[in-house]
């Protein structure tokens, strides 16, 4: 298993744990990490500090442990561009399911950032977030421009 660390210039590390060009997992903290690990996802992880676009395309995320159901919540939130949002209740409808349904799917999310649950809000303000909602709130304002 090959980690990988990245500190993004608005305060925000990733880690990547991967196995060749499976990602099995990603991790946010407000912790300064350096950068180290899989040349390949540095670049990426730079290319998205700058582009605000993640393109993960010579990787897999690996899906095999995850449910059906969160696969088509995880599906669906992926296709949120950057610097939008939609809220639990929109994710719903179009899944035919229940807000809290969606919020515990996403809570679940081993791949936060890679798979953008960050991106879905509540009615009432910006909502939850398994990594800390100051690190939600940090990445909406990074992809939002401000």
């Amino acid at each position: 298993m090959e980690r990988t660390t990245y500190c993004f210039h608005f305060g925000v590390s990733i880690t990547i744990n991967s196995q060749g060009k499976r990602i099995t997992g990603s991790n946010l903290t407000l912790k300064r990490l350096p950068t180290s690990g899989n040349k390949d996802l540095i670049e990426i992880l730079e290319r998205f500090s700058h582009s605000k676009l993640l393109n993960l395309k010579q990787f897999y995320l690996e899906l095999s442990k995850l449910s059906p159901f969160q696969k088509k919540v995880y599906y669906e939130i992926s296709k949120i561009p950057p610097g939008f949002t939609k809220t639990y209740g929109e994710v719903a409808r179009k899944l035919n399911t229940s807000p809290r349904a969606v919020g515990q799917a996403l809570k679940r999310n081993p791949f936060p950032l890679l798979i953008p649950c960050h991106r879905i809000v509540s009615r009432q303000g910006i909502g939850g977030f398994s990594q800390g909602r100051l690190i939600k709130e940090k990445l909406l304002n990074f992809e939002r421009g401000a």
